[in-house]
């Protein structure tokens, strides 16, 4: 995909730039962890050099989480690609199993992240590629990143309420520390306002505007689907507490927007 077949936010981002890298990557027998509905995977088919395998795991603690991966299954239907249930924690794989091993969007959503992200270093193989990507928090963001960032966190705590796990969204530094842990070899980093897989998505010219309708619309659905995920929750004034919150950040979107929070994509050797 050129630069001229893409909006100006994402083509001033450095998602191009990251996704002309992973150009020039051989992926190998790659690892998803927290793989969800595969998007991730998807990214990398349509960006690596070239690759032989891929394997997605995911927790799947819910039946929710199940379909979603079975949904995987059948999108994938016929590529070399295998879904599987499993705790990342104690991943099911030998020592150096795979060529490359990548977690994009999940970190928030690992109750033990330096357990997780050693088990993908454990099973990477010696030269291999460890690819990270993760929204954060603080640095030079717009109000409409802010708000997004600010719904993130209030349904963290409403996962965490229905013990589902769900971090607040980490900081730069938090991330990066993270990985500086695992003693990779040239670590490569990039900021970007947009992750790669902003530039294949189908709404990409709706995300320009912050305040486009169908944002806006969507955004206060999944609002609204938050707040009777808690309908039933015994505890009244913690309900109705997380209710105005929902109402506030409803207003908060419809006074600045709603753009995706910065992200960190980053690249090492083991």
């Amino acid at each position: 995909m050129e630069v001229a077949d893409l909006p100006k936010g994402v083509a001033s981002s450095n998602a191009g730039v990251i996704a002309k890298r992973l150009g020039t990557i051989s992926g190998g027998r790659i690892l998803d962890v927290g793989t969800g509905n595969g998007a991730f995977i998807d990214t990398l088919m349509k960006t690596l050099r070239d690759y032989d395998s891929l394997v997605g795991v995911d927790y799947c603690p819910s039946a929710a989480s199940r379909e979603e991966m079975e949904s995987a299954r059948r999108r994938f239907q016929g590529k070399p690609v295998d879904f599987l249930e499993m705790n990342a924690e104690d991943l099911k794989f030998g020592d150096e199993s795979f060529d490359t091993v990548c977690i994009s969007h999940s970190l928030h959503h690992l109750a033990d992240v330096d357990k997780v992200l050693g088990e993908m270093r454990r099973v990477l193989r010696t030269g291999g590629s460890f690819l990270l990507q993760e929204m954060y928090c603080d640095g030079n963001q717009t109000e409409a990143q802010r708000t997004d960032t600010l719904q993130h966190e209030w349904q963290a705590r409403i996962d965490s309420l229905l013990g589902v796990t769900h971090n607040k969204t980490f900081s730069r530094e938090r991330i990066m520390n993270t990985v500086s842990s695992l003693e990779l070899r040239e670590l490569e980093v990039y900021d970007s306002t947009h992750s790669v897989d902003c530039l294949f998505c189908e709404r990409r010219y709706e995300c320009e505007d912050p305040k486009n309708q169908a944002t806006y619309h969507d955004s206060i659905k999944e609002i609204d689907d938050t707040v009777r995920r808690i309908e039933d929750y015994p505890d009244a004034e913690i309900r109705n507490r997380l209710k105005e919150e929902g109402e506030r950040i409803k207003e908060t979107i419809a006074e600045f927007g709603l753009a995706s929070a910065s992200y960190l994509f980053i690249i090492g050797k083991a």
